[in-house]
């Protein structure tokens, strides 16, 4: 049986040489060495590229109308995440209502959901006012540290 030692030196020598395929079969040991042949490419040669001349002030440069567009009002939406990663839950109990719906009020003490890690069942809060805007993930899905769970549309 050959110690680590020795397959160091063999894979060394099989280095060294120009070898391609070495294989060795031994009792319970089987070592296979493999050389790839680097492969070289023949890359084209590069042209020189001439800058184009360049204005000398910024007065030389064209005018250009600039108009502001006001960027279209969006609603103050936030995530709730999941603090740690487990399997969510959307009711407290297996087969019960879910805890939070779409359309439904919260504030950041409500309870929207329960993530369970480690046989540990974790009731997890809003963290914000506001409403629920979308469900993100599905009862009984596997979720990691910082995924979305809900988005709500927070009270102004």
């Amino acid at each position: 049986m050959l110690n680590t030692a020795e397959i160091i030196e063999i894979i060394k020598a099989v280095d060294q040489s120009s070898i391609q395929h070495f294989e060795l079969e031994q009792a319970s040991i089987r070592l296979t060495i493999n050389k790839q042949a680097a492969t070289v490419r023949q890359l084209p040669e590069a042209t020189e590229a001439k800058p184009e001349s360049l204005p000398a002030r910024a007065d030389d440069l064209p005018k250009r109308e600039q108009t502001v567009q006001p960027a279209p009002e969006q609603e103050a939406l936030q995530e709730i995440v999941a603090p740690m990663l487990g399997t969510f839950y959307a009711a407290a109990e297996p087969g019960g209502e879910p805890l939070v719906k779409v359309g439904q009020t919260v504030t950041a003490g409500t309870v929207v959901c329960v993530l369970e890690a480690m046989k540990l069942f974790n009731e997890i809060a809003a963290g914000v006012d506001g409403e629920i805007v979308d469900v993100l993930v599905s009862n009984e899905e596997f979720v990691e540290y910082g995924q979305p769970l809900f988005l709500v549309k927070r009270k102004p």
